[in-house]
């Protein structure tokens, strides 16, 4: 007779499984894809962060936007984003009217339908997992969960082995692997890992020698091309530092409220 904890471990590892070939069929090709824009291949890198970062650095690479004071981005208002930008890298620069810390950005309403129209064309181009599908990923999984705790109450009484809690724990790690895994489908890592490798010679490019391929490299290959090849930019804006907690007071001696750069005293 098959116990309650191998019933409940068998039936873990089934969710597990069901949700890993959703996965797997989540790169059907619906619309074909051209080449890649750099803020398209940072929002297969690193998803509407990294997006949204890219867009910047392309901002302030054609000169629309600056550091500002205290780690936040502001547009230049005497330059508007160069001939050709992207549409997330326009959107940008209208939300960047006051300073602003560049973590918030893409909770912008502008900037997120910019993001929203993006990471819809590349999962018509099964490049990315669809939304609905994640959401039914994160719905088996959920259920996971709930085998090692019947599995440790039961186990004991049906005299069930050992081995039975371990498997639970087992198939709880693969979920969370599974459910934390990037939404870049297999067709979606390959295209980014030939991308990488094409392009790295571009982590050698300088901001003044070849500003395209320094674009291209930040968003390749993210965090260590933002520090290595636009330090200053990098350190100044905040790009890769949490926004501060809103409003940031002082006990009574005066505040800066992040979205605005202000003081008071």
């Amino acid at each position: 007779m098959v116990s309650t904890a191998a019933m409940a471990t068998g039936a873990a590892w089934c969710l597990v499984l069901l949700a890993g070939g959703l996965r797997l069929g989540g790169g059907r090709v619906r619309a074909p894809v051209g080449a890649l824009s750099p803020v398209e291949a940072g929002m297969l890198r690193g998803g509407v962060r990294a997006a949204t970062r890219t867009a910047l650095v392309e901002l302030y690479l054609g000169g629309a936007v600056e550091a500002g004071f205290r780690q936040t981005v502001m547009n230049v208002p005497t330059r508007v984003p160069p001939k050709g930008s992207s549409a997330v890298a326009r959107a940008l620069y209208g939300a960047l009217y006051r300073r602003t810390h560049p973590g918030r950005l893409h909770d912008h309403e502008r900037v997120g339908r910019a993001l929203g129209e993006m990471t819809r064309k590349l999962e018509r181009a099964g490049l990315l997992v669809s939304a609905k599908r994640r959401w039914a990923e994160r719905a088996l999984l959920l259920p996971v969960f709930a085998a090692v705790p019947v599995t440790a109450a039961t186990g004991g009484a049906d005299g069930a082995p050992a081995v039975w809690l371990w498997l639970g724990v087992a198939a709880d790690v693969a979920a969370v692997v599974l459910g934390a895994a990037s939404r870049r489908t297999r067709r979606g890592a390959t295209l980014l890992a030939r991308l990488r490798l094409r392009h790295a010679r571009a982590r050698r490019a300088t901001e003044r020698g070849d500003p395209a391929a320094v674009l291209l490299s930040a968003a390749l290959f993210g965090a260590p091309a933002l520090r290595a090849q636009l330090p200053r930019f990098t350190e100044e804006s905040g790009l890769l530092t949490r926004p501060p907690r809103e409003p940031m007071e002082r006990s009574g001696r005066g505040g800066w409220h992040p979205s605005e750069g202000g003081c008071g005293g």
